[in-house]
């Protein structure tokens, strides 16, 4: 029986920013592997400002030929004010692993995503997304959000719905519970957005700056270190992805590749 202190990351203090909804899975995951994990989200999810577009949209479904999820929040939000099953003739396209086996467990299907590269570009790379001239294609993404897949589906020929499954808002910490938490040691801190790093640096204002620039920071994507690097970061990694990848990966950085 391995012991605790036996475990990858045990006397770490490892922070996880998703929010609270989208957390679980992950800091159990480094708990097991004996981190001691601090939910810090960095962004709060809430309802569209106008959820009229999303009623209507699932309404009808059926009438869709591709559905495409851009993150784990919009699945959920989708998921949690449907009345029906997922039409099991529709299609949807996911960015993650992750997010697959979450819309699985939730019903669906039918299910595209990208074997590496988790993003837009790697979707997009897909050859199931080459072929969607003249289809019915619904994006349901935040409030907001980049415009390179809408864009590029329309270019091939597409008919594009976007609709607005939730709207992300600013964390409600303040600089003071930040400080306070920073006080109290962080050997890593698990960054899931480029938005999330924004709230990270502006809630923590000057008189946090210093001290943030010096933390070790994990993320999952290049464009997320990229956030980060502008922000004055000096130590950053890049995991890799999913719950797994990125637990994976922080063992390995803290000299622990065995997981």
């Amino acid at each position: 029986m391995i012991k605790r202190h036996d475990l990858p990351l045990h006397g770490l203090r490892l922070w996880v920013t998703r929010p609270a909804a989208q957390a679980a899975d992950l800091s159990l995951a480094l708990a097991e592997q004996g981190a001691d994990v601090v939910a810090f989200p960095l962004l709060d999810i809430a309802p569209p400002l106008d959820p009229l577009p999303l009623q209507q949209a699932l309404a009808r479904l059926s009438d869709y030929d591709l559905a495409i999820f851009i993150s784990p929040s919009a699945i959920e939000a989708v998921f949690a004010v449907m009345t029906e099953p997922w039409p099991n003739s529709l299609a949807a396209a996911v960015i993650g692993p992750g997010s697959a086996k979450r819309a699985a467990e939730l019903g669906i299907q039918q299910l595209i995503y990208p074997a590496s590269q988790f993003d837009s570009e790697g979707l997009l790379a897909m050859p199931q997304m080459q072929q969607l001239a003249g289809q019915r294609v619904v994006i349901f993404r935040g409030q907001g959000g980049r415009e390179l897949l809408p864009h590029a589906l329309t270019a091939a020929g597409a008919q594009v719905q976007l609709i607005s499954a939730y709207q992300r808002l600013a964390p409600s910490w303040n600089a003071s519970e930040l400080l306070t938490q920073l006080a109290h040691g962080c050997d890593g801190l698990i960054v899931s957005s480029s938005e999330a790093a924004q709230h990270l640096f502006h809630l923590g204002g000057e008189q946090a700056q210093l001290k943030l620039q010096s933390v070790q920071y994990f993320a999952p994507h290049p464009r997320i270190i990229s956030a980060l690097q502008a922000k004055g970061a000096l130590h950053t990694v890049l995991t890799d992805a999913g719950d797994l990848g990125i637990t994976r990966s922080i063992c390995q950085h803290f000299g622990q590749p065995h997981l």
